[in-house]
């Protein structure tokens, strides 16, 4: 039997777009987490003493690909040519290969936006999920022997990449069922799931799994998981594109509203704001903040904030965010790209 008194929940995290060092971001989840619980008055917290922090990491396999092509990184244009071999569509690379010749070079908006079109419009997408199902079949099946509780914290290109994994799962003619042998989706039932910066809708559009809006991937009674938070800032412009916008009875929407960096979509940054913080501690390990310790953790963060009000964010961006529409793939790629680099520009002028 288990030895209760020991014995540490897990959780799986997830990192999202761009090249991310295997537990790197364990260690950047860990950090604002314990960043937020000092804020809270717990002194000597440590997140990751508390549960068995893991990581999955798909990052490694996409850089891996993206070197296999010496000359990938001279331009965009052979970054594109480079992938017709690879199950994108040659209509596609013709149409963003001129829309990225009106554009400066901008490597780190390059690299996340690339790493969306490799996983959803080429076959490496699948093997990802195959890989994740893989994880989650070993960690669930473990989990269950030792009588653990199972959450996942997955982050921007990794909500997708859950999303569709968890989808694919209880689907009987999926790829990740007849790839991953001795799975068994009745195991596929997590404690909660934490969808930070959640771009799985717009994913979808090029991945096209099951819709996010529709799926099994919710907290109800039919679905997948005991709670579920969609949560974003409303300043992450790569949630501004189809946001997630699906009712959750158990869990919910939360919305960070405070600006430190021009960074938004960071991962620290999402952990360290209370309102995610303080989800997390009570959800994961039933972790109580007073009233009075959060109220006091919320100004004390926001101190740390822009000067600029909220009234007068929400209207520096208002433009740009209502520009962020798109109903095909193709312009959805081009929104994607065009909406982040808008307000990269605009925020280094407004918050320098």
């Amino acid at each position: 039997m288990p030895d209760a008194a020991n014995k540490r929940d897990v959780v799986l995290v997830i990192h999202g777009m761009g090249t991310h060092a295997q537990d790197d971001t364990r260690k950047f989840i860990n950090d604002g987490i314990n960043l937020a619980a000092k804020r809270f008055g717990f002194e000597k917290f440590n997140f990751e003493k508390e549960v068995e922090l893991i990581e999955f990491n798909y990052s490694k396999f996409l850089d891996e690909v993206r070197n296999k092509d010496a000359n990938y990184a001279e331009t965009m244009s052979k970054h594109l040519s480079f992938l017709a071999g690879h199950g994108l569509a040659a209509n596609i690379i013709s149409e963003l290969t001129e829309f990225f010749a009106d554009f400066d070079e901008d490597k780190a908006l390059y690299t996340h936006w690339m790493d969306v079109l490799y996983y959803g419009e080429t076959f490496w997408g699948e093997k990802i999920r195959v890989d994740l199902a893989v994880k989650l079949n070993e960690l669930l099946k473990s989990a269950n022997l030792k009588a653990q509780s199972v959450h996942i914290i997955a982050h921007s290109l990794g909500t997708a990449v859950l999303h569709d994994t968890l989808a694919e799962v209880y689907d009987p003619d999926s790829a990740v069922r007849n790839k991953v042998p001795n799975l068994d989706p009745n195991l596929f039932f997590v404690d909660s799931l934490f969808q930070v910066a959640n771009v799985s809708r717009m994913v979808h559009l090029l991945s096209e799994v099951d819709d996010p809006l529709t799926s099994i991937v919710h907290p109800h009674a039919d679905g997948c998981s005991k709670v579920m938070y969609n949560v974003h800032n409303t300043f992450d412009p790569f949630t501004w594109l189809l946001p997630y916008n699906r009712p959750l009875d158990r869990g919910g929407d939360t919305e960070v509203k405070t600006v430190r960096v021009v960074n938004t979509h960071d991962i620290q940054e999402y952990m360290e704001a209370p309102p995610v913080a303080k989800s997390i501690l009570n959800t994961v390990l039933s972790k109580k903040v007073s009233k009075e310790n959060y109220d006091k953790a919320v100004s004390e963060h926001g101190k740390t904030s822009v000067t600029t009000s909220f009234a007068e964010l929400q209207k520096a961006f208002k433009d740009i965010k209502n520009s962020a529409t798109a109903s095909g793939k193709i312009e959805a790629l081009k929104v994607f790209f065009r909406t982040a680099k808008d307000f990269k520009d605009l925020a280094e002028k407004i918050l320098k």
